[in-house]
This record gives structure tokens, C-alpha cells and sequence, in this order.
């Protein structure tokens, strides 16, 4: 009682957990705790960080950045407070990327436009200590970091151990950086992230950590080189989530510690930053070999500087020389000493990163190493993205009191940076490019709908919707980018299911076809083109349900013989002589059952048709007329004035009044 009656509390935080409840009581009306938000800066997080919860629309639409300005505003107490002020008054402090200070020379402040030089004075000695006196003690790779940030700092040291150099490299841990990979993450294979340094790969496999810890709950385990990924100090940066971090106590200790991860912790996931040597690559090979996830980073350019790495080419399956036969060296028609890969690598996938803001993902890496072996050009899709003008709104810190009065150019500067940019971050969340229902595609289009073909001749699509006088409305796509929608054949789907990935990506639905035939092309089209409604019990988007079958109509009952050869001598009569040379054709008499079959089939190929012959003798006879309904949609009856010119004519013994066109002759 009598501590709780004077006007300072001590509390040891570490050998009490919990505070008591009638010392919670008494705190909120005690001067305690106003000296306290008067001094945040000496107050020490009391309870453990918060987790964070996963978020719906942490890539599809906009989300809060989990690096905070104050980040970056404990970044720039590392420097004096002339260059301090300096800083604060450059437009792009927000998208900061490093500071670099040497004993002797101009202090160089790194930006995306450049580097721009902070103070014309050198940098003294009374620099340098003032810089390290903020940060933690230096370990055997001469990396530091600021306590529970992401910060990174380096340093050079001359003959005799002193530090005469520190490059202050600034971290960010970035919501929804991930996104651009999220299909990959999603389907639980290895990941392998390539690119050289400063393009933002472990920025990438931190915020991949959290998605999969929070919002696919996995167990992830990090094993933190560095402490880049979860930050310095013992409590882990939140921008990892509810993933776990094992700090490595010395560099060549790093194979040790994954395993370790592996034996001890029984994770699901495992991400590692930077495997640099041959006994991490092994390390990465045995866990990969035990089920476990690997997302992991490697430095060079592309998948050819992993190959040519002795060290690290058991990551791709490693490098043997082979030596062929006279016949099979004649049947590749390759020199007789080959490279192949000697066994599956250790990734299933692979993410070269270009840049901050574009990257080259290889959904089978076996494959891309093969291709590159056989000195074939490998696939793969090129991703873009652009948050540049998202880093300068989120981190620009706000000035300390003092520096204020000399911060306001930069106020003003990202005031209207902003302005400019606001338009174009007002849609920055991906959306889908036409919107859809069950019935379709439900937006009007002005131009024709892009379709991508799959293992599907083009010719054939193309052929297609000329017959059915859509020419006009649907055309072909190269770029699966800009399509709007992807016609796929089932069987090649089967064999490479990366497609769907890439399709969930971008926000494509796929329409899946079993055969080739022009029943199949037709009804994919008019789905495509939303003239026909595909089954779905659940009125919902398209994005959780991304895959279209295209069911055969399978009749009730099993079809006779006769209606069989029916049936198809109609086929072979509308595709051989009423489309192609625009003749009409009387059929053989039929039974008045079997003609009203072939009455719908005539009708399915949106032709016209009348009854002729006797009552004892029916027959149908199919006219080379394009049948239009009482609702036609809008983009088939402007394709029809455009390119027919109408006449008047009636479906006979049907009743329903349909107007007809005549079709246009086609080339054989």
C-alpha cells in the first residue's frame, strides 16, 4: 500500500508477468502515467505485440501498411541533427531506401530517383559514434539493427576492428507486397526468390510469412540470418504475424539452425533469407525432402546464375555432364557431351525479381532448368506492380517540434505529389476487368470481348464465331493479361494445373472444354458472351469459383438408332452444304418425333427450317436462313445489320413468328 500511495511505481516487467488488478485501478490517476505519454519514448512495450488478424481484402483491395512512420522517424535518430534536418526537407523521405556514411566524406542519402547528397560537411568521428550509440551490438557479419524495427545497419571496419564506415539500410515491412505471389503461396509449394540486393526480397518473404501464419494458418518457423526478417531484439517485429523466428547466433551456424527448425519446432513452413553456401543448400534439400514448405532467397540475377553457382546448383536438381550415343546425339542433333539435371530440384517454383516493381515467376522450375540446359528460351510470366507513389504517402514521418518550421517544403512537396497521384492510387486494388454474374459477363463493352486459347487452335475459335456471325464480338488474344476470359482444353488443364494460378492471378475465369468439337466450341462461346447461363447454385463472383465446364447436353434417355442417324444427317447437312455454300436441303422423311429433334437441332445452329412432304411422309428441309429471336442480344443483332441484309420469312409449323436472315456465303 505504500507503493501504490507515492507518486512512482516501479513494476519489474520481468518477473511479473501480470500487474495487478488494484494496481491497474490506481494507475489511470496517477501522475504515472502522464509523465509516462509525456516520455514515450522511455517506456518499454508492457504486454506482448498484437497479432495481427487476417484481412479479406489484404491484396484485392486497399489495407493499412504495417510499418508505421514512427519506423522511420527511430531510423533518423541514427543521424546528427543537421543532417537530420536536411533529410526532412527532401520530397521523397518517404520512399527512403539507405543512408551511407564514411569517415571523411559527404553523407549520400539513397532514393528511388537517385542519390542526393545530404550535408557538404564530412562525416567526423563524433558522427559515427553518435550513430552507433543507438544501435545494438555489432555481431560477426558487422550487422546491427535498431531494437523492434526493421532497420539494418552495416558496418566497415579498418585494420584495426574500428568502424569507419555504416550503411544504414532502411526496412519496411509492406501489406500486401506478397500479393503479387499469392497464388504461389496459396498452393503450398516451395518458393525460391532470386534477384540482386535491394529489390526487395526479403521484404517479399516477410510479408509472405505473415500471410501464411494469419491468414492461412500454417506453422511457420523463420530462421532469421540477420534478424532482417523479424527485426532486432528478442521480440519479433509484428509485420511476421503469428509466425515464429529462430535467430542464427553466428552465420555458419545457419545450416544448423534449419534443421534444428525442422526437429525441434515441427513447422509447416519454413522461410530462410539468404542461402548463400553449399551446406545451406544441402540443409534446404533435406528439409524440402521431409514435406515441409520451403520459401526461401538467393542472390543473382536470374535461374542461370543458380545453375552456374557450384554451390548453390543443388537447388535446382544439380549439374551432371552426360555423355550420348552416336544415334541419339544425331536424333537431339547436339554434341555427344551434354548438361542435364541430375535429380528434381529442391523448389518447385521460382520469382526472379526484376525489380522493385516487376517480376519473372517460373510456376515449374524442372522445366525452366531444362530448357535453359537444352539452350532453349525457358517460360515464364512477367508480373508488374506499382507502389512507389504508396511508399511516399505511408512512411513520410512527421517532424520532430524542433525540425518543424524547417520541414514545411516537405509538407508541401507531398501535399502535392499526392494530388497528382491520387487518381491513379483511387483504383489501385485489382479488380476484375469485366464483371460477371451466372449469366455472363454483365458490363457493356465497347470493344470485343478477349478471349486466351489454351492448347485450342485459334483458327478453330475464330471459325467458329464467324459461323455464328460474332466475328465482331469475340476475337484472340496473345496476352493473358488483357484477357477477359481463358478457353482451356480439360486433358491439357489435367497435365498443368499452373494454369489456374495464373488465371486466379489475373482474375480470368477459365472455360473448360472435353473435346474440340464444334457443339463444344459453340456452347463455350455463347457462354463466353453470356447469350447462354452457366449452372451455378450460389449468385456469386467469380473469383472463388474460377473454373467453367462445359457440359455436354446429355439426353434423358439413350437416343434409338434412327434418331441417332437422324440427328447427324442434319449435322453433316448444315456443316458441309448449307453453311459453307448457302443451299438449302430437304431431309428424308421422318416419324413427326424424330423431326421435332431435328427441328431443335437445326435451331441450335441458329438456322431456320420448315416443314414439307405429306402427313403420312414428313420431312424438314433447312433453309440457308439465320434464325434471330423475339430478345436478341445487342451485340448479335448489330452484327446481323451490319453484315445480312433481312428479310421475312416463319419458322413453319412452329408458330412462334421468328424473323430470319439470310446467311452469307462462306469461302469452302
Amino acid at each position: 500500500m505504500r507503493a501504490l500511495n507515492s507518486h512512482v511505481l516501479l513494476i519489474d516487467l520481468h518477473y511479473h508477468p501480470h500487474v495487478p488488478t488494484s494496481a491497474l485501478a490506481y494507475l489511470p490517476n496517477s501522475h504515472f502515467i502522464s509523465s509516462l505519454r509525456r516520455r514515450p519514448t522511455r517506456l518499454r512495450c508492457t504486454a506482448s505485440p498484437e497479432i495481427r488478424r487476417p484481412s479479406s481484402d489484404r491484396f484485392y483491395g486497399s489495407s493499412p501498411s504495417t510499418s508505421r512512420p514512427e519506423d522511420l522517424s527511430l531510423f533518423l535518430e541514427l543521424l546528427p541533427l543537421k543532417m537530420r534536418r536536411e533529410l526532412y526537407r527532401h520530397r521523397e523521405i518517404g520512399g527512403l531506401i539507405e543512408v551511407v556514411m564514411d569517415l571523411g566524406r559527404k553523407p549520400l542519402a539513397r532514393f528511388p530517383s537517385g542519390d542526393w547528397v545530404i550535408s557538404e560537411q564530412p562525416i567526423e568521428q563524433e558522427d559515427l559514434r553518435h550513430a552507433i550509440s543507438k544501435v545494438g551490438e555489432f555481431s560477426d557479419d558487422n550487422r546491427s539493427g535498431i531494437d523492434r524495427s526493421l532497420h539494418r545497419i552495416s558496418a566497415i571496419r579498418n585494420r584495426k576492428m574500428q568502424i569507419i564506415g555504416l550503411t544504414c539500410r532502411v526496412g519496411r515491412a509492406v501489406s500486401g507486397s506478397a500479393g503479387i505471389i499469392r497464388d504461389l503461396v496459396e498452393d503450398g509449394g516451395s518458393i525460391l526468390v532470386i534477384g540482386p540486393p535491394g529489390v526487395g526480397k526479403t521484404t517479399l518473404i516477410r510479408e509472405a510469412a505473415r500471410m501464411l501464419a494469419d491468414e492461412f494458418r500454417k506453422r511457420v518457423v523463420i530462421v532469421d540470418t540477420s534478424n532482417e526478417i523479424g527485426g532486432d531484439g528478442d521480440v519479433p517485429h509484428a509485420g511476421i504475424g503469428r509466425a515464429r523466428r529462430m535467430q542464427v547466433p553466428n552465420v555458419n551456424m545457419q545450416h544448423n539452425v534449419m534443421i534444428e527448425a525442422v526437429e525441434n519446432h515441427m513447422p509447416e513452413t519454413i522461410i530462410i533469407d539468404e542461402i548463400g553456401t553449399e551446406l545451406e543448400a544441402l540443409a534446404a534439400s533435406t528439409i524440402a525432402q521431409r514435406g515441409v514448405q520451403l520459401v526461401g532467397t538467393a542472390h543473382g540475377m536470374t535461374i542461370e546464375n543458380i545453375i552456374k553457382n557450384p554451390y548453390l546448383q543443388i537447388l535446382v536438381g544439380g549439374i551432371e555432364s552426360v555423355t550420348l550415343g552416336d544415334e541419339e546425339a544425331r536424333k537431339r542433333k547436339v554434341q555427344k557431351t551434354i548438361l542435364e539435371r541430375k535429380g528434381p530440384p529442391t523448389f518447385s517454383c521460382a520469382v526472379e525479381m526484376i525489380s522493385k516493381t516487376e517480376c519473372r515467376v517460373h510456376h515449374r522450375l524442372d522445366a525452366t532448368v531444362d530448357a535453359i540446359l537444352a539452350g532453349k528460351p525457358p517460360l515464364f510470366e512477367v508480373r508488374q506492380w506499382d507502389d512507389y507513389a504508396k511508399d511516399l504517402e505511408n512512411y513520410a514521418p512527421v517532424p520532430e517540434e524542433n525540425l518543424r518550421g524547417a520541414s514545411d517544403l516537405t509538407n508541401n512537396n507531398l501535399t502535392s505529389s499526392d494530388g497528382e497521384s491520387g487518381k491513379d492510387n483511387k483504383d489501385h486494388a485489382r479488380t476484375w476487368s469485366t464483371k460477371w454474374s451466372t449469366r455472363g459477363p454483365v458490363m457493356k463493352r465497347s470493344s470485343p470481348m478477349q478471349v486466351y486459347t489454351y492448347k485450342i487452335l485459334e483458327a478453330d475459335l475464330l471459325q467458329v464465331s464467324k459461323v455464328m456471325g460474332l466475328e465482331d464480338v469475340i476475337d484472340v488474344t496473345d496476352d493473358i493479361g488483357t484477357a477477359d476470359a481463358i478457353l482451356a482444353s480439360g486433358s491439357e488443364l489435367r497435365q498443368n494445373p499452373w494454369i489456374r494460378g495464373v488465371a486466379k492471378f489475373h482474375h480470368v475465369p477459365v472455360f473448360v472444354i472435353k473435346s474440340n468439337t464444334m457443339a463444344q466450341m459453340v456452347k463455350a462461346v455463347r457462354m463466353i458472351l453470356g447469350l447462354e447461363s452457366f449452372d451455378r447454385s450460389v449468385n456469386k463472383p467469380l473469383n472463388d469459383c474460377l473454373d467453367i465446364e462445359i457440359e455436354d447436353d446429355e439426353p434423358k434417355r439413350k437416343p434409338s438408332l434412327e434418331e441417332i442417324d437422324a440427328l447427324e444427317e442434319v449435322r453433316l447437312a448444315i456443316e458441309y452444304i448449307v453453311i459453307p455454300g448457302g443451299e438449302a436441303v430437304e431431309l428424308l422423311p421422318r416419324r413427326s418425333e424424330i423431326i421435332a429433334l431435328q427441328l431443335e437441332l437445326v435451331q441450335s445452329y441458329q438456322l431456320a427450317a420448315e416443314k414439307s412432304g405429306t402427313e403420312q411422309n414428313p420431312r424438314l428441309q433447312i433453309l440457308p436462313l439465320r434464325l434471330n429471336t423475339k430478345k436478341p442480344s445487342k451485340s448479335t443483332t448489330s452484327v446481323a445489320r451490319k453484315k445480312t441484309s433481312p428479310t421475312s420469312a416463319s419458322t413453319g409449323g412452329t408458330g412462334n413468328g421468328t424473323s430470319v436472315t439470310r446467311l452469307p456465303l462462306l469461302p469452302e
